[in-house]
Formats: structure tokens, sequence, C-alpha cells
């Protein structure tokens, strides 16, 4: 069985129902809705001519917003019109019921577009490119060498200040109580440079690790393949770029961003 919400469908990045299933929900006759709906686009249009001349040719814009022309075809092989209603155009039509009928009419074109919308978005959330997922977990794994690195230096930073402050007292006593309390701090290793994947540094400066790649070579940051230079080194088939690199790609952000092949 047919699932209600696929009644809905995209056209134009506008989320749209046929006039012939509108037709159906509402009981009318599908030439009695296409005669209704050319009547209420012409109100548009003369509105729009009232208000001012010069918006005229602004009117079926402005109708588009609520009735798409569109056509189908019968079972006898005939091209038939119809139109797609927008959910502004379902909330137009549904103005012009009255009682019980508009009320129930109302209350489904709402549900079928807001339950379309929820399938559409769970879509797109599930539909992930694999690259994707890959930049993703790249960049979580940065963030957190990162703060690793980080509360590495601060460690070290610390260390640094008990002994020169350790160096300044006199008192043989308090002196070694303070290097003491350096030497236990100093127990996390040296921080080492950051090493950054092209993905990395393109999300930086806001480019694509293809072009990371391009302008590694024209400014001399890529070492030859298989080889460590000062600016990165290669692993297997990936190269990785340090501080210093990044430095110099922010300070050719422009240039970088302006390039033709981004």
């Amino acid at each position: 069985m047919e699932k209600q919400v696929e009644i809905i469908k995209q056209v134009n990045d506008q989320d749209v129902m046929d006039s012939r299933d509108v037709a159906k929900m509402i009981g009318k006759r599908h030439r009695d809705l296409m005669r209704d709906i050319r009547r209420y686009i012409s109100d548009l249009e003369e509105s729009a001519i009232l208000r001012s001349r010069d918006m005229a040719t602004n009117a079926k814009l402005r109708a588009l917003d609520f009735f798409i022309e569109s056509s189908y075809v019968s079972q006898q092989g005939k091209e038939l019109p119809c139109y797609l209603l927008t959910k502004q155009g379902c909330e137009f039509v549904a103005n012009k019921l009255t009682g019980k009928k508009g009320t129930i009419f109302t209350a489904t074109y709402v549900g079928l577009f807001n339950e379309y919308q929820k399938e559409h978005n769970e879509a797109l959330e599930g539909h992930l490119l694999k690259d994707e997922l890959v930049i993703r977990k790249g960049e979580l794994e940065y963030h957190r060498d990162y703060l690793i690195q980080m509360e590495r230096q601060n460690a070290n930073n610390e260390v640094k200040n008990l002994i020169s402050i350790a160096d300044r007292m006199e008192n043989r006593h308090d002196r070694n109580l303070i290097l003491n309390e350096a030497l236990n701090k100093s127990v996390m290793p040296v921080a080492q440079p950051l090493s950054l994947s092209a993905t990395n540094v393109a999300r930086q400066i806001g480019t694509t690790p293809y072009n990371v790649g391009k302008w590694g070579q024209i400014l001399g940051l890529k070492a030859p393949r298989g080889e460590r230079g000062r600016y990165g080194y290669w692993q297997g088939e990936r190269y990785y770029y340090n501080e210093d690199a990044l430095r110099i790609f922010l300070d050719h952000h422009d240039d970088i961003q302006d390039d033709e092949d981004y």
C-alpha cells in the first residue's frame, strides 16, 4: 500500500502536492478544482496590477509560490494539465473551504508536509558520503590531538616556571620541594609538532584538499614523495604538513581562495 506521505514530492526545491490528490482530499472534481485555481491565479495577478503596474510583471512569480503549472498523462495516453500546490497553495485552497471540510483538509495537508519534511531530513542524514565521514573523523582526531598537545605544553610551561622559581630560592629545603614538584609535573613528554593532513589545512583556510596539495607544491612546502622535509613528511600516500607550513598557507590565504581551480 502506498504511504500517504508519498503524495508529497519536490519540484524546483519546493515541496508540492498534485492537484489531482488535493481534489480527492477535498471531495471535488479535478476539473472544478483546476477552474478554481485558475481563478485564484487571475485574482492574484489582478491584485498585483491594481497595486502597481510596475509590479505586474512579477505577478506570475508570486503565483508560483502557490500554484505551479504541470501536466500528466492519462490512462488513454493524453497529456492533460494539472497544478502542483505548494504548502502555501494548499493553505490558499483550505481558506476557501468552509466548515468541517476545510478543517479536515488543513489538518491532513499540514500533517503530510511535515511528515515528508521529516523523512526527507532523515534520508539526507542517512546518506552522508563516505568522504564526508572520513573528513569528520579526521577533524575529530585533529582536535583531540590539539587538546593533548596543549595540555602537554601547559604542563611543560608550568615546569619551567617552577624551575625558575626554585633557582631564585636560597633555602635549599624549599628549593628541593619546588624542584620535586616540577619533576612530578614533567611526567608528560615534550609536545611534538602537530601533523596536519591536506584536509585539516583545507578546513583552516576554507579551500579544498586538492587546492592545498597544489599550493603546497607552488609554495615549496611539499617534500619529494616518500621523504621528510622542513615543512612536513610523507606517510604512505598521504602528506602531512607541520605548523610552519600552516602559517605559510595562512599568509597566502587570499591567493589560494582566489585560485580559479578552486
